[in-house]
């Protein structure tokens, strides 16, 4: 039965997978646990548990880097993820040249003012959204802002009612450069962002089981579409 720190070692070894079915073949923990490890509440069992773990514990970068879909990336991975899909221009070049919207903007620049991690429920309210008015927005543009390796899922916090006592849990976001821990980043690493592209290709290709390139790089096309629409030619 797979526990925690061979969770962390299986996903360093494989540099990174998916925590939901992306594509049939791709890696995804499910592949790895038994039944009945999902919601058992046990810290070296559950991968719900998992995921906000390595996020708290900065063992391994969670968020939604699949398609928007939920995953995990080691850290020898990161710099070549980060090289791949961050644009080549600042968020707030990006702003003054039209090429975010003004959710995405809002979602930056209030983590970037408020200097400090902001649960989903703080964003939302410092915002002035609500599930019903402009949440869904806002929803989005913190996953496009994952995909473009500008901020990061840091674990989460607690939600308090009016008497200041928890009641729920709530996703907790940072900005890239406040969170990723410096020996993360490979000082070294000199390649362009395709050749970064073609590195997580050919990884994703030997991790997976019977995945064709096509479909290996169709793992990443909202990725690919985000950057062009962030990037200047």
């Amino acid at each position: 039965m797979l526990k925690y720190e061979s969770f962390v070692e299986l996903v360093n070894e494989l540099g990174f997978m998916s925590m939901n079915d992306v594509v049939a073949g791709f890696p995804k923990i499910g592949d790895y646990i038994v039944e009945g490890q999902y919601w058992s509440d046990n810290p070296e069992l559950d991968p719900w548990i998992w995921k906000d773990r390595v996020a708290a514990e900065k063992k391994l970068l969670y968020g939604s880097y699949f398609n928007s879909k939920k995953g995990v990336i080691s850290p020898r991975f990161y710099s070549i993820f980060y090289c791949a899909f961050h644009p080549n221009i600042t968020v707030e070049e990006r702003y003054k040249a039209g090429k975010l919207n003004k959710q995405e903007w809002d979602v930056w620049n209030l983590l970037n003012k408020e200097g400090r991690a902001l649960g989903t429920h703080e964003i939302r309210k410092l915002l002035g959204v609500t599930p019903k008015s402009g949440a869904s927005s806002v929803d989005t543009a913190l996953v496009n802002l994952q995909l473009s390796f500008d901020i990061v899922i840091s674990g989460n916090t607690d939600m308090l009612d009016k008497g200041n006592k928890p009641y729920n849990k709530s996703v907790q976001y940072d900005l890239v450069e406040r969170w990723v821990p410096d020996d993360w980043y490979q000082p070294n690493l000199i390649m362009s962002q395709q050749e970064a592209l073609e590195k997580i290709y050919e990884r994703a290709f030997q991790i997976s089981n019977s995945l064709d390139l096509d479909k290996v790089k169709k793992i990443f096309n909202k990725q690919i579409k985000l950057l062009k629409r962030f990037s200047i030619d």
